[in-house]
């Protein structure tokens, strides 16, 4: 055992050599010339007093600045593959009870994870769906282990002439899929036919989905065509996404009308002024 710890001594001070302007303390320890505190300690083992290596004031904050800036770069990795605006974030946003339900969300998230618990964010447009979804996966991107995300929009994958392969491999493996606008794509046989794959995909997975949709619950659960017959093909992707989801209904009016709303209102005010 004493050979272990003189091993990890040796390590140690080797990442904390000696450098120009330290100086010896009239306790015999190393002190650095920069900060002025010890770069030794003293500790007891076997019965013995030895004198190991340990890291100043300076290098202690260079390390954990390296530490923060490591873990900055990993986040924006995150979101930048994960599709996530930096700007949806909780701290950010008016909390109205929806908002806070999404918030103990992300702060159950073991929870939700293990018991592969998902949320169906559902309301008029405008009404915050997507901000809360990406408000979310903020929270969990901050975590202190963060976790990875993908979020998209079903018409876009529809639209972009994706490779189905990787969508599908990103679907599988990712610890929280995030499908924005649910009902919005078209309804043709090779748009639903592909959104029931991705829906499947993740069900089959047994992993969280976060959806939003403008469609009402009662929509989703007795879906019609055009003609206002059952529509069978719709059906089966909202019964998976019923199953996986736990709904959250958006409340209020659309917030992009309430911002047009008041530029509107500042607009006029300063044209009057």
């Amino acid at each position: 055992m004493e050979a272990i710890i003189q091993a990890i001594a040796r390590q140690a001070a080797k990442a904390n050599a000696p450098e120009t302007g330290d100086y010896r303390g009239a306790d015999d320890l190393l002190y650095c010339g920069k900060c002025h505190t010890p770069k030794q300690c003293f500790v007891k083992a076997f019965g013995k007093t030895m004198k190991m290596p340990c890291m100043c004031r300076c290098r202690t904050e260079a390390d954990e600045r390296q530490k923060a800036e490591k873990a900055a770069e990993y986040a924006k990795k995150l979101r930048d593959r994960g599709g996530i605006s930096l700007a949806y974030r909780f701290e950010t946003a008016d909390m109205t009870p929806e908002m806070v339900k999404c918030r103990r969300y992300a702060e159950r998230w073991e929870e939700a994870r293990q018991k592969n618990i998902g949320l169906l964010l559902w309301g008029d447009v405008g009404a915050g769906k997507t901000f809360a979804a990406h408000c979310i996966c903020n929270a969990l991107i901050d975590r202190e282990e963060p976790v990875s995300v993908f979020a998209t929009s079903l018409s876009r994958v529809l639209n972009s002439g994706f490779d189905k392969t990787e969508v599908i491999e990103r679907i599988r493996r990712t610890p929280l899929v995030v499908f924005d606008d649910l009902g919005a794509e078209r309804g043709s046989e090779y748009a639903l036919e592909t959104v029931f794959t991705l829906v499947d995909e993740r069900y089959r997975a047994k992993k969280p989905l976060i959806v939003t949709s403008n469609v009402t619950l009662d929509e989703m659960k007795n879906p019609k065509d055009t003609e206002g017959t059952p529509d069978i093909r719709r059906k089966r992707i909202y019964d998976r996404v019923l199953e996986m989801c736990v709904p959250v209904y958006f409340t209020g009016g659309s917030k992009r009308r309430g911002i047009a709303a008041d530029k509107k209102a500042d607009m006029r005010k300063l044209i009057e002024d």
